[in-house]
């Protein structure tokens, strides 16, 4: 069915994207494409399952973005494709009805990573010989001792002609050695699966214990492993291809506890450190636990049942609003808890809500109703929902909560704003408080962007924590 916003390709593409899928097409083998993200990779990926004639495509996808694959293919190819359902037992129930006969009506299904975990789904899978797979937000495969991981290797040992195309803008979450789950799908050939450790020896300055997982300490031979990884990949950067594209700039706030939340939150930091100095690790479940507590306490309180005790940065938060006005803001956090005292708290403003309760198919009118309706001024998400694959430009000011441990996380969320569409100059607000875990997260942030950097030679963003890095301490501030 033809679409308003229906797109041809290659004629719409921007020259950069013509340029990646004439490389794509210049191979047959596995590729890489870890565009920023925002530069618009999708339609590079179908750009070449349209130019490159194949046949049948799987895409592999989170869960929250089958729909928003669903939208571009019908915006750009004219084909409404097939997407996966919702729960176990039929989840796959139209591939089997398509395919049974060989002679499928459309070239594309859609599935999500978790697919690959039931021995029965990627049975199902097998029945058809994929000439293309796209895997995108591929990092989601960085740890290849998970079922997830196994099961996405299993089918592709057994589909060993199928091509692999692996999307991520985040290919380094937490460490260098993230990468080699993805070039192990990509170049099976060439980093097979038992060269995962020499692999870390030779790039990785690795620390290890007795009875421990390696702690990787940095980058080695960044020049050799970015040579290697170049070799079958696109890298491209919104700052070099997007040249049109307003700025982002950062507004760090720094802000100070009242004192009945400096004593709540100073009592469950003594309960962490007395938990540290008797000997417990920060893996084991009851750290876990205190520090998720911990952040909650430095976040908002009544996440905990304490509605006695204010959060500063709420307060902070309803203070924008007021200096708002009508424009529009997008507010992320990484708690659920939290983003719902915030939909109570703004009940009588014209808003969206999407987290990871929210229906998969209802995402998308969501999204559209943010982008279309002028009167509608918020956008409250999760990040591990609203800040994957989604577009939201119609805001250009975004606001973190407060932030995850990896850095690529915060980058996608900030970029549903910063990317093709925006208009405006992008202003992320970070309110930050003084002697706190923020001060701490900061510290691992920079470590874990200096991997980026080094492995892929992508520039690190220091503006974004410079101003506060006075405040920085060892351990738990």
């Amino acid at each position: 069915m033809t679409t308003d916003n229906h797109l041809i390709l290659p004629d719409d593409l921007f020259p950069y994207q013509k340029e990646d899928v004439d490389r794509l097409l210049s191979t047959k083998e596995g590729f890489l494409n870890f565009s920023e993200m925002g530069t618009g990779k999708t339609p590079v990926a179908l750009g070449l399952t349209k130019l490159g004639g194949y046949r049948k495509t799987l895409i592999v996808c989170p869960k929250t973005l089958r729909w928003e694959w669903a939208r571009q293919i019908q915006d750009w190819m004219d084909i409404e494709p097939t997407v996966s359902r919702k729960g176990c037992i039929s989840r796959l129930d139209e591939l089997a009805d398509q395919y049974a006969g060989n002679s499928p009506d459309n070239p594309f299904f859609i599935v999500n990573y978790e697919t690959f975990r039931n021995e029965m789904h990627r049975t199902l899978l097998n029945i058809v010989d994929f000439d293309l797979a796209i895997l995108d937000e591929a990092h989601k495969l960085r740890n290849g001792d998970t079922r997830m991981f196994k099961g996405v290797k299993e089918f592709f040992d057994i589909h060993t002609d199928t091509r692999v195309l692996a999307m991520t803008g985040s290919p380094i979450v937490n460490r260098p050695d993230d990468l080699y789950s993805l070039l192990e799908l990509a170049r099976p050939a060439q980093f097979p699966h038992d060269m995962r450790l020499p692999f870390m020896d030779e790039f990785c300055y690795v620390y290890r214990r007795a009875g421990r997982k390696p702690k990787v300490l940095a980058v080695r031979h960044p020049e050799r492993l970015q040579a290697v990884i170049k070799s079958f990949s696109i890298q491209r950067m919104k700052k070099e291809v997007l040249k049109f594209l307003p700025d982002k700039y950062y507004r760090v706030v720094q802000l100070e506890m009242e004192p009945k939340q400096r004593e709540v939150y100073d009592k469950a930091k003594k309960e962490l450190l007395i938990e540290l100095d008797n000997g417990e690790t920060l893996k084991s479940a009851s750290i876990l636990a205190l520090l998720i507590r911990l952040r909650q306490l430095n976040l908002e309180p009544r996440i905990l049942g304490l509605s006695d005790v204010p959060s500063i940065k709420t307060d902070f938060l309803n203070e924008l609003m007021d200096e708002m006005g009508d424009q529009k803001l997008v507010i992320f956090s990484t708690f659920e808890h939290y983003i719902r005292i915030l939909e109570r708290d703004f009940a009588g403003i014209n808003k969206i809500v999407i987290t990871g309760t929210t229906p998969a198919e209802n995402r998308a009118p969501l999204v559209k109703k943010f982008q279309e309706d002028d009167s509608c001024r918020l956008a409250l998400g999760t990040m591990q929902t609203m800040g994957e694959g989604l577009t939201l430009t119609s805001a250009s000011n975004v606001i973190l909560m407060d932030r995850w441990w990896a850095p690529t996380v915060n980058d996608q969320a900030v970029d549903r704003l910063h990317r093709i569409g925006q208009k405006n100059p992008v202003q992320v607000i970070l309110p930050v408080i003084k002697n706190t875990i923020d001060s701490s997260l900061d510290a691992i942030l920079k470590k874990k962007y200096s991997f980026i950097q080094d492995a892929l030679g992508q520039p690190f963003p220091y503006e974004v924590m410079e101003s506060v890095l006075e405040d920085l301490k060892d351990g738990i501030a």
